[in-house]
């Protein structure tokens, strides 16, 4: 049995943060468990600038967001295990984890931090007809692909959906070489904000077709093409309305939902909108002494409002601390 005060699920921008603020709340013994090979967690693979403003006064771009906290992890002496995956957890706290040096750890802590995040919706959940031919990848992907690996997914893409990241990726696709055929997004306006309409769809003069959405794909082994329609105010496709894309690649800008797993395991009570876990103000969930902060409660628009929530959590977990053991000791 491993003991800690706190320990904190996930070492993305949140659990980052969390860490952080116990520490300089006095609180020593604390551990950071990511699933991944390095911190950081999405901002490793979002190279573009825009990020930290808010929290750092300039603008940066996410690896360099992730960098500087880090070395404040490294700085502070906070322990953390990477490429370690938790899977179990209990409503006294005690956390399963397994990785390839310790193998299976059983981790009990006065207070537990989750920050999991969130994750896409699968390809196999998008409803579309022909969707088992290669070529089709959610916007996650192809940046995890493009930034990290230095793989192209194709040559020609079809953006399905409008949000911040799939515009990214088009810009960030075009600038590597590959033609954006078009953006088809079902609702009448589009997602992403202002900025990232300016920056990726207006200076790349990128095809935007606002109230349409690909009803059927071209091509057995790879995709050799998409048919799009105009739908109606029920999202229905209009018939008369279809236009036929030549395209290799398809770029889904898929709903994403918290990675709430943990929180089912411990029975932790989930909110019915959000899907993730409910908190009160003090970023506490309904099992005391667990909190839960970042993306794992909502998908949030900004890395700065991550970071905040973060620090929030972490402060409260070592007040909880302070109050219901310090004080006993």
């Amino acid at each position: 049995m491993h003991k800690y005060d706190v320990a904190i699920v996930g070492g993305g921008p949140a659990g980052l943060a969390a860490a952080i603020r116990v520490k300089e709340c006095g609180v020593d013994k604390v551990i950071i468990l990511e699933r991944e090979d390095s911190l950081g967690g999405i901002l490793n693979q979002c190279i573009h600038s825009g990020f930290g403003e808010k929290t750092f006064g300039e603008e940066v771009t996410g690896p360099e967001y992730a960098e500087k906290f880090i070395r404040q992890i490294r700085q502070m002496g906070i322990e953390y295990k990477l490429n370690t995956t938790v899977f179990d957890f209990s409503r006294n706290k005690v956390l399963w984890a397994v990785n390839e040096k310790d193998g299976v750890m059983e981790i009990e802590s006065k207070s537990v931090i989750l920050a999991t995040g969130c994750r896409e919706k699968p390809r196999g959940a998008i409803n579309i007809a022909g969707s088992k031919s290669a070529g089709i990848y959610t916007a996650g992907m192809v940046q995890k692909f493009v930034n990290l690996e230095g793989y192209m997914p194709g040559k020609e893409v079809v953006v399905l959906g409008s949000g911040n990241i799939a515009l990214v990726m088009a810009r960030r696709l075009i600038l590597e070489g590959a033609k954006v055929k078009a953006v088809v997004e079902i609702m009448p306006n589009i997602k992403a904000s202002e900025k990232y309409e300016a920056d990726c769809l207006e200076d790349f003069d990128i095809p935007l077709r606002l109230s349409h959405t690909v009803i059927d794909l071209k091509g057995k082994d790879r995709v050799e093409g998409v048919t799009i329609a105009k739908v109606d105010d029920d999202k229905k496709p209009i018939e008369g309305t279809e236009e036929y894309i030549t395209c290799d690649t398809i770029l889904l800008s898929v709903e994403i939902s918290p990675d709430n797993e943990l929180v089912k395991r411990a029975k932790i009570k989930i909110s019915q909108e959000t899907r993730g876990p409910e908190v009160n103000e003090e970023m506490e969930t309904d099992l005391e002494g667990v909190y839960a902060c970042g993306d794992l409660l909502y998908a949030h628009g900004r890395v700065d409002g991550i970071t905040l929530e973060g620090y929030k959590a972490g402060e409260n977990a070592a007040n909880y601390i302070k109050f219901n053991y310090d004080k006993k000791a």
